[in-house]
Parts: C-alpha cells; structure tokens; sequence
C-alpha cells in the first residue's frame, strides 16, 4: 500500500513534517510536483520545484518527482488540486495549511476530495456547507507549540536572535490585499530598540520581491525555507494585514497589529469578518502609536486572542498523529476498493 505527501514549495514540508513523525519510515514519501491547479506562472512553478528539491536534497530528506508511473492508495495534498488519481482505486485527501479563506480554503472546489482535515469544528462546518466530509483533525505545524516544544526562548536561541529586545515581526499577505506599499515607510518611524524582521507569503516569495524593496534596512529578512511558526513564536508582537498569520498568532497568544485597507469591498470571508483581534491601523501615521501599545500592554486583546484559540483550533497538540491515523484510515479504504474490484472482475464473492 502506499501514501503520497505532494508538495510545492519548502515551506510545504512543515505541515507534513509532524504527521510524518507518526507514520512509519517508507509508510508514506513526499512528492514534489508544481502546482497543479490555480498556480502562479509556468516560471515560477518550475523555480519553485527547483528551490524545493534542492531544499529537500540538503536537508537528505527523500522525495519523489515527476508524473505518476502508478496510483497510490492515498494521496493527500495541501492546496486544492484537480482530480488525480481514480475514484475507485485511490483516495485523494486535502490537509488545510491555512485557517482563513480568500474564497478559497473553504469553498465548493474542496469536492474534488474524498476527504479534507480541518483544524476545528469551525472549519469543519464551512466545508460541511458545500457538502464536504470533513475530518477535524488539528493543525499539525502548531503541534509542537499547543505541547509547549517550540517556544520563544527555544526559537530565538536557535536563530541567534537577542532574548532581551523586543521584536516585531511583519508578515503580510500577497497581491491586491499586501499592504507593503502603504506601510512600507512607517515602520522606520518605530523605536530603534526595537528589532524588526519580515517574512513574506509563500506566493511573494515565488512571484512578488521586487514589492518589499522599499522596506528600510532595519528589516532582518526570514529566508523562504525558514518560513513558518518558527518566526512568529520568536516574535513579541505580529504585524500583518489580511494574512492567515493573524490566527497562528491568536494560537500561540501572541498581540497583533492589523493594517487595514479602507478601499477593499466587504466580503464573507474570514480574514475579512473575524478583524476583532487587535488594534486596526488604516492610517501609516498610526502605526508607531498601536505598536507601542500594544508592545507595552500585550494583555489587552488577550480574551479575543484566546476565543479565536479556541474557535478556529483544536489545541490539543495531537493534529500529527491523528492525521496520519486518518491517511491509514484510507489506505485502507482503498486496499479493499481494489481488493473487491479484482475479486469482482474474476467471479469471487468478497
């Protein structure tokens, strides 16, 4: 029997690395293809698959590449792919790496899949809504700081960053909802003694850097393989706008800056509604003021932090096993799909 892992990108790798810890060595191998559906351009997708072997190939991770020669019994993807292996052989699963939507994440497209774990009872009920069967399994790159392994002292040690500045980190999202142009120049408006670091999307990374130039030199950069929980648990204080980062942040407890944009059409979509997490910046001039503040009283939006803790996570820290329990599970779902289909075809009753 057997399990593919696909992934695009190295960042990738982190939302299947906890659930690989529970299944057995050869159980389960990484495929790395480019994006299959919904991708950037041809270009791109082909420097990313580069970027991710040459990744993989150093961390003496293996990994397999290419088109299929055969149909595994599952395949589990993390963006939302067309069809690719048969309904009646195989089981294609789709893990979530993102809590918030952009009319993606949780939409109708998810019927493509037999299955789709989810981080919560509210992830849960936004698939159910477009008749998905949906597992809650939790958010398994949040593992190892729902079990208390990965905190700041531990990620800033390992980065060689200053236990004793504060640091804020700037995550934004991409394309029309980036703020990096409007805000770009107010954060050398921030006091010196404060560290700033920025980690892009994963499609600015790809597609979008020539954007974050007008970033001042006081920006430490995080590399797009070390892009992840790593560097937001390091920081003291997140600064993002329509990102998925604002509710990894409510898990780990961490006080949040959004910067909004005042022209952008109301929407449904989580990012846009669930906005109720910190102090809201539309203005540069107000950056400086809502990041003191926030940096000097971190509890004030605690109780918001916390209700999101609990609403779009189950916190447990058991999202990698059951994961993998869940993959087991269609593996063998699959295994007796084929085994009747073949005892089916040569006359035998099974």
């Amino acid at each position: 029997m057997s399990i593919l892992l696909n992934i695009h990108e190295p960042w990738h790798y982190s939302n299947w690395e906890p659930v690989l810890r529970h299944l057995e060595p050869g159980e389960a191998q990484v495929w790395v293809t480019p994006w299959l559906h919904r991708g950037p351009d041809l270009v791109s997708q082909q420097r990313a698959q580069a970027r991710t072997v040459g990744w993989l190939e150093r961390q003496s991770i293996p990994y397999l590449t290419g088109d299929l020669s055969y149909f595994p019994h599952v395949l589990a993807t993390l963006a939302i792919e067309e069809r690719l292996v048969p309904i009646d052989q195989s089981r294609q699963v789709r893990m979530l790496y993102a809590v918030i939507s952009k009319r993606y994440t949780y939409s109708e497209l998810n019927r493509i899949c037999d299955r789709v774990m989810v981080a919560s009872d509210f992830g849960r009920k936004l698939m159910e809504r477009h008749r998905v069967r949906a597992d809650v399994v939790g958010y398994p790159k949040l593992d190892d700081v729902f079990n208390g392994v990965l905190t700041r002292e531990t990620v800033r040690q390992r980065f060689g960053l200053d236990p004793n500045r504060k640091l804020v980190l700037y995550a934004p999202t991409f394309d029309k909802l980036c703020s990096v142009e409007r805000f770009a120049a107010a954060f050398d408006g921030l006091d010196p003694s404060i560290d700033l670091l920025v980690q892009l999307h994963p499609v600015s990374y790809v597609k979008e850097l020539d954007r974050f130039a007008e970033l001042g030199p006081r920006f430490g950069w995080v590399p797009e393989e070390h892009a992840g929980i790593a560097a937001l648990i390091a920081a003291d204080l997140v600064v993002t706008d329509y990102s998925g980062v604002t509710f990894e942040a409510c898990a780990a407890d961490i006080p949040i800056v959004l910067l909004d944009d005042p022209e952008l059409e109301p929407s449904d979509d989580v990012e846009m509604v669930h906005r109720d997490v910190g102090p809201r910046v539309s203005d540069p001039a107000g950056l400086k003021d809502a990041v003191e503040e926030e940096l000097t009283r971190p509890e004030r939006w605690a109780t918001q932090r916390a209700y999101y803790r609990e609403t779009f996570f189950d916190h447990r820290g058991t999202a990698g096993p059951r994961a993998a329990e869940v993959l087991r599970e269609l593996e063998l779902e699959a295994h007796e799909a084929r085994r009747e289909a073949v005892a089916q075809s040569i006359g035998l009753t099974v």
